[in-house]
């Protein structure tokens, strides 16, 4: 299987995004047309501000044209907007050349189905095994012509979701970019909008995209909403499908805080029927807890937006996400969209009338501990003797009080570690001793650790 929790990823030019592979998934994509109807299948491509993205696409594109199908390309251009498009009937197939919120190093391509979702696991290990299958063929130079109203039609979509005029009017946000995607398309729908935008990391670069900015580093948004007395600070990741945020104060405000603002919005206007909202195992017990006082269930998923879309369409939900601040809302779009989140919190405060911070107050979260590992190899935890002797140690003596996840990142070399605890004590005491657990396995070969 070569695919992970959102696509297939690597440093860019490099193992799976080597230009031979590149070459064998672009053929293993098109033979996914032929299956599902599409012989001669259009394609549409957009990708981040990565170096390595113009390659990779042309590669792709050469591929995919040379097993007959058409490619249309969008140029540098959220995923979502992707999404969007090819549910429009823009294309048959949509493939972004992002590797999200990782480093500038890395690189991926995510596919999305004619209705723009992405691919179920049986599609993808499909893939992989034409992919296996294929052998390279020389890669021809083909000329790439960018249709840049397909930008502007995405925007015009997306922005027809909301009422119309400036109903952020004079509404003044900060805006960090993170050097990618949203780069000219968050501060446009804004200034759409109608708000007061002040733009930090504006400015595409991809050698640079994610780091020191971003949803990565809400940090640095924070000191800029203070600065300049904004209502509330945003900050896009390197493809704009995510958005998290600042309040008035320069307060983190994650993805588990907008979906509580968000369900209450919606309860409000009678919109989440049924009473459902999907997170995932990352987010904190405490939220759970707090919906469910306010009459919203909660259905628990596995890591990763197409999970919380999958477990959408099974329950009928109409609200889903990750503390990461990947939010989606299957009646607006298959996929999340970080402008689009974005838009919503800002027009909440708006027409509540009330500051950000006052909208997520009364959540009493549990205290949480993280810890993550850079590794060489990922055999099966199962197979790690010590970490899951820990494991049943730590379950075992927080009970209903706390849980742990241990998982390995689905996009790049990292295990993840995480505790949470109704005592914060409890949290430190376990994610050290799982920490020095998992420092202990040589099968992983443990590069470094960072909390």
């Amino acid at each position: 299987m070569i695919f992970g929790t959102d696509g297939v990823r690597d440093i860019g030019g490099e193992g799976l995004l080597s230009p031979d592979s590149v070459d064998r998934l672009g053929q293993a994509i098109a033979g996914l047309l032929t299956r599902t109807g599409y012989s001669a299948g259009r394609v549409l491509m957009a990708r981040d501000t990565r170096t390595t993205g113009p390659q990779i696409e042309q590669i792709l594109s050469s591929a995919l044209r040379r097993e007959g199908m058409t490619t249309i390309h969008a140029g540098v251009l959220p995923t979502p907007a992707v999404s969007l498009l090819v549910a429009d009937g823009v294309a048959d197939l949509g493939l972004v050349i992002s590797a999200s919120h990782n480093p500038p190093e890395f690189n991926g391509i995510k596919i999305l189905d004619h209705s723009g979702s992405k691919l179920d696991t049986l599609q993808e290990q499909r893939i992989s095994d034409d992919y296996a299958r294929h052998t390279a063929q020389p890669t021809l130079s083909c000329e790439i012509e960018v249709d840049a109203g397909l930008g502007d039609r995405y925007l015009d979509r997306l922005m027809g979701s909301f009422p119309p005029g400036k109903f952020l009017d004079g509404l003044s946000v900060v805006l960090d970019c993170a050097r990618g995607a949203a780069c000219h398309w968050g501060p446009e729908a804004f200034g759409r909008a109608g708000a007061k935008v002040t733009v930090v990391h504006g400015v595409p670069d991809g050698k640079q995209i994610n780091v020191g900015c971003g949803s990565l580093h809400p940090e640095f948004l924070g000191e800029e909403v203070k600065r300049t007395g904004a209502a509330l600070g945003i900050a896009f990741d390197g493809d704009a499908d995510r958005a998290l945020f600042c309040d008035e104060m320069g307060t983190h405000v994650d993805g588990d805080d907008v979906i509580v603002i968000w369900a209450r919005a919606m309860l409000e206007e009678g919109l989440l029927d049924p009473p459902i909202v999907a997170l995932t195992v990352m987010s904190n017990v405490g939220v759970e807890e707090y919906l469910n006082r306010h009459g919203v269930s909660v259905v628990r998923t596995a890591v990763g937006d197409r999970a919380v879309a999958t477990a959408l369409k099974e329950c009928g939900g109409m609200l889903g996400g990750e503390p990461s601040g990947h939010i989606i809302c299957p009646a607006e779009a298959a996929t999340g969209d970080g402008i689009r989140t974005a838009l919503s919190v800002a027009r909440r405060v708006v027409d509540s009338g009330r500051p950000l911070s006052s909208l997520y107050s009364g959540i009493l979260r549990f205290p949480q501990e993280q810890k993550t590992l850079k590794i060489q190899d990922r055999p099966p935890l199962e197979k790690l003797s010590l970490l899951t002797s820990t494991m049943e140690q730590a379950e075992l003596a927080l009970g209903s009080e706390g849980r742990i996840l241990v998982r390995y990142s689905g996009t790049e070399p990292l295990l993840r570690i995480l505790v949470e605890a109704r005592f914060e004590q409890d949290a430190r005491l376990w994610i050290d001793r799982l920490e020095r657990s998992a420092m202990a396995e040589g099968a992983l070969g443990i590069i470094s650790a960072s909390a």
